[in-house]
């Protein structure tokens, strides 16, 4: 990768907030999230390029592409940066996912506060997007702390329960979730806010790996096609790459769907014996995923979006095209 600038337009910085499309990217990092001291790095973006390597975006346009830069070369261009801006951007580029959930682990492990905790939860838009996914699991602690008869759609937002204009009503809800979950009164609003979060961090991981399903199958039909292929055949090296990202790919797949699965067994688990120590349980065993699962996530979306612009579905590309690409560039970092 060339680390020096490529001509064009400075890509403008968003003067008010992190943009939720960065905020809610599994591989993109706004250093204004970050307490930097370099001025100008505040305006710019941490990605994972199509090596999977954290790069500095120096700009975006449409005409003049990216321009990128290897951590260890902002000097170059930013001579005044401090070694405290170096280290934390080195450390950072190092990371495996830059989802809001990994990142909440990462930065704290790292003792790096955020400028904004705001930035460390999906925008709101998102939350709104995963819905659908939330449904189930909201209907269910509500079917648990009130029985069937309650029929409130909440959506997402679990502090629906009390809306109620009649404080009585609000307190004799708050009690029966108090009873039932065995908390104090007062934890009620945080195990909300924390069951909330916690599923929601579910389907955002769940919605990533469905947004790229079908890129996948794209790419291993692409794969097995090129091994297949009698002209490729006696290509020793080409077969050996192509077979050991066709199973690789196949590979982190179905590691992602047994998480998913698992944490469904641990949902069902814990439906069985409702408790606020049940549900902390699970939160545990969710959270201790974080990492893993935004790391696996990153790696194939970031691949798998490249394998997609360059050869969409309805690409006329063959086999000769897909394995250049496969040598040259598909196998860098993957």
């Amino acid at each position: 990768m060339n680390s020096t600038l490529l001509h064009g337009t400075l890509r403008l910085p968003d003067i008010n907030t992190v943009r939720d499309l960065d905020r809610d990217s599994i591989s993109i990092l706004p250093l204004s999230s970050i307490p930097l001291e370099t001025k100008g790095l505040q305006d710019l973006r941490l990605i994972k390029n199509n090596h999977l390597e954290g790069v500095v975006e120096m700009f975006e346009g449409t005409r003049s592409g990216r321009g990128l830069l290897l951590p260890e070369n902002l000097q170059h261009e930013f001579s005044t940066i401090s070694g405290h801006d170096s280290a934390i951007i080195s450390k950072l580029a190092e990371l495996h996912s830059y989802d809001v959930y990994s990142l909440r682990i990462s930065l704290r492990e790292m003792n790096v506060k955020v400028n904004d905790a705001e930035h460390l939860k999906l925008s709101k838009k998102k939350q709104e997007e995963l819905s659908v996914y939330l449904q189930p699991f909201i209907k269910r602690l509500i079917s648990q702390i009130y029985g069937e008869q309650e029929t409130l759609d909440v959506s997402t937002d679990l502090t629906a329960l009390f809306n109620d204009p009649d404080a009585k009503v609000v307190r004799q809800k708050l009690g029966v979730i108090s009873e039932k979950l065995g908390i104090e009164l007062h934890e009620v609003p945080l195990f909300f806010e924390e069951y909330g979060d916690i599923y929601l961090s579910i389907a955002y991981f769940r919605q990533c790996l469905e947004s790229i399903d079908p890129i996948i199958e794209n790419f291993l039909r692409c794969t097995k096609e090129i091994m297949e292929h009698e002209q490729f055949k006696q290509n020793v090296e080409l077969n050996r790459v192509s077979k050991r990202l066709h199973n690789k790919t196949k590979k982190i797949r179905e590691v992602l769907a047994e998480r998913f699965a698992i944490f469904s067994q641990s949902t069902e688990a814990m439906w069985q014996n409702m408790s606020a120590e049940q549900f902390s349980d699970f939160k545990r065993l969710v959270e201790e995923n974080h990492s893993a699962l935004g790391g696996l996530l990153c790696t194939l979306t970031v691949k798998m979006q490249d394998w997609d612009r360059k050869f969409p579905m309805n690409s006329t590309a063959g086999p000769g095209r897909w394995s250049d690409h496969i040598m040259m560039d598909m196998r860098q970092g993957f």
